[in-house]
């Protein structure tokens, strides 16, 4: 394992090395792990309305178990780019590419900011339970200043419950507290986003702790 991972704050900047150590330790068996969620990752491939041909930036893509719903949507004329930051979880994304023969899909180890090329232009942006990325600004600018015109964005992910449900956050603390670097804006998480996508509607599923975000620009 790379490090030891900094333990999640209520404060603070995410940790990109902290991230990358989580990840790392986990990308054998993230796929397993997060089975729970596979609806949640439908449902928000489906808020971007993809259109054949189109150009899909998955921010944070993890494993690619976003990128099934994704192709069957964009098409073989399509592209879908996959930014990720653990060389573990890109690997395993590597391998999904290959067994399932797309050649349509372009895969980048980093960070958004880091990774997003001057001339890449993108029709949608999926943010697929990536806390760390929806709190980190320079990362969303990246994103959103590479979207053309119309261009859809989609997030799903955990956030507090509301006050009065302590059990419902202590879930929420247990099933997230591996997988995120910092709790700031965890009531919230969206907020930066709607910042930069003024139209960003969300639906708040509060006593599961989860949300879902969709907008364009």
């Amino acid at each position: 394992m790379a490090g030891t991972p900094t333990p999640p704050t209520s404060r603070g900047e995410p940790d990109p090395a902290a991230a990358r150590a989580l990840y790392s330790r986990h990308a054998d068996s993230y796929d397993v792990q997060t089975d729970w969620a596979g609806s949640d990752r439908a449902k928000t491939v489906d808020l971007l309305g993809l259109r054949p041909g189109d150009t899909v930036l998955d921010v944070g893509c993890g494993t690619g178990l976003c990128f099934a719903a994704i192709q069957s949507q964009i098409g073989p004329s399509g592209r879908l780019v996959g930014i990720e930051p653990s060389v573990e979880m890109l690997g395993r994304a590597a391998e999904r590419v290959a067994r399932a023969g797309w050649d349509n899909v372009d895969l980048r180890l980093g960070l958004a900011e880091e990774q997003l090329r001057p001339d890449d232009r993108l029709d949608a942006a999926l943010f697929c339970f990536t806390h760390d990325v929806l709190r980190s600004l320079p990362a969303l600018e990246a994103v959103v200043s590479r979207l053309a015109p119309g261009g859809r964005v989609a997030a799903v992910g955990p956030m507090w419950a509301p006050w009065w449900a302590p059990a419902a956050n202590l879930l929420v603390w247990y099933v997230t507290s591996d997988y995120v670097t910092t709790y700031e804006g965890f009531s919230k998480p969206w907020s930066h986003l709607a910042d930069l996508v003024p139209s960003l509607e969300v639906e708040r599923i509060d006593l599961a702790g989860e949300y879902f975000a969709w907008g364009s620009i």
